[in-house]
């Protein structure tokens, strides 16, 4: 007797990877369900967006809906440290290789829910408040158990599923191993504000980091005309050195010890409790297997300081699609099908994962909070910063001489040295 599905994919999860997998695989004929845990709009941290993100929503056919919001403009970054009044420009109209350099900074709950509704106008079924419980593999396809509103289990039958669920790991947490990374062991607190000043023009949706000399950073994000997300991602050491009986009061003793940012924040007001995340940086063992796939914060994540987030999470979104639709049209939807899925997912995680690392080296801040620029090397970091990650030969081999660079200023100095609370290894 032939098998019944009642979908060709089930994917676990409505965020911004759930969302541009359903769109795509939808988009591409194929019937789609998604369960989502939560009821949208609901909180989410990552409010800042990169350029190339604009590739994506173009591919999945969200461009026009994001864009209708009328999110917050993005057009570059300001990069300054604790020490100094001087500010470092990253305006991505001057980033190699970025077609589009305006992207946005905003809530996540209203851009979340923008991506889920267009997922479900491009022909996904999407439930809300349904958690997945179970995921029973067999050689035809796959069983899932959800729960509803009401509580009562109920299963579908599909022939692939994709994990979305981030953090949560459904998927994720029974095949393979989350490994977090021993370099990026950090934690961040974070609140909303009002009454934050903004710089003028077209740099007033600017996202701003102030680089601590404990190691860590500051980034201020104008979400809304009034709403500015702050938060501190400081490496463990350093955050256990000041950390107060809860997130808020360990939040306004940074801030204090902080001349920039107190300066900034002196006449706001903020208007949500703090939130604390911790050992956010990691990659996962495995990426697929048979009949499964990862998909964003449930096979990796990487430290915030570049954005890169929701960037990762909808560009893996939509491979994922692309190569279970391919498995699909096939008959086949082995792991083997998946292994080109999982080399890039991989490559983008370590390539994006160079430039985070190398942050939190002093030598790697002085050269890049530097005014000069020769060679075209600012331009380079710039394509990064802007979500490039396929560089071509002339940006990498820039950005190749950056990290030359850098190692030199750990020897000589080549650029003004800013407060450094210790050495790091070499960025590898």
């Amino acid at each position: 007797m032939a098998d019944v599905f009642d979908f060709d994919v089930a994917i676990v999860g409505g965020g911004p990877g759930g969302s541009a997998a359903a769109a795509s695989l939808a988009r591409r004929g194929h019937s789609v369900l998604v369960l989502e845990r939560a009821q949208f709009p609901r909180f989410h941290i990552g409010e800042s967006q990169l350029p190339w993100i604009n590739g994506i929503l173009n591919e999945i056919g969200a461009a026009d809906a994001v864009a209708s919001v009328g999110f917050v403009q993005k057009w570059g970054a300001s990069f300054m440290s604790d020490d100094s009044d001087t500010e470092r420009y990253a305006d991505f109209s001057r980033a190699y290789e970025v077609p589009q350099p305006q992207t946005y900074q905003v809530p996540r709950d209203r851009f979340d829910q923008v991506l889920l509704e267009h997922a479900a106008a491009s022909g996904a079924v999407v439930k809300q408040g349904c958690q997945a419980t179970q995921a029973a593999f067999d050689a035809e396809g796959v069983t899932l158990t959800f729960t509803g509103a009401d509580a009562a289990p109920a299963t579908v039958r599909v022939r692939a599923a994709i994990d979305a669920s981030g953090r949560h790991g459904f998927l994720a947490r029974k095949f393979g191993q989350r490994r977090a990374d021993p370099r990026l062991r950090n934690i961040a607190v974070h609140r909303q504000y009002t009454g934050v000043p903004r710089l003028e023009g077209r740099r007033a949706g600017d996202i701003r980091i102030i680089t601590r000399p404990d190691g860590g950073w500051f980034w201020l994000i104008p979400i809304s005309e009034a709403v500015m997300s702050v938060g501190v991602v400081m490496p463990k050491e350093a955050y256990h050195a000041v950390a107060g009986a809860t997130p808020d009061e360990t939040l306004d003793a940074v801030i204090a010890s902080s001349p920039n940012a107190l300066r900034l924040l002196a006449r706001s007001q903020a208007v949500t409790t703090a939130h604390f995340e911790a050992d956010y940086s990691y990659l996962h063992s495995c990426q697929a297997g048979d009949r499964f796939v990862l998909v964003g914060d449930a096979g990796a994540f990487l430290d915030p300081i570049f954005s890169t987030g929701v960037l990762l999470a909808m560009q893996s979104g939509v491979e994922a699609a692309e190569a279970i639709s391919q498995g699909l049209r096939a008959g086949d939807l082995r792991a083997h099908r998946f292994k080109a899925f999982e080399r890039r997912v991989v490559r983008r995680y370590q390539y994006f994962r160079r430039f985070a690392v190398g942050f939190y080296d002093p030598a790697f801040r002085d050269l890049f909070l530097s005014p000069s620029s020769r060679f075209g090397i600012f331009e380079a970091l710039l394509s990064v910063l802007a979500g490039n990650w396929r560089p071509s030969l002339g940006t990498r081999s820039r950005l190749w001489l950056f990290f030359v660079l850098v190692a030199v200023q750990r020897a000589i100095p080549l650029a003004p040295r800013h407060l450094r609370p210790r050495l790091v290894d070499d960025v590898r």
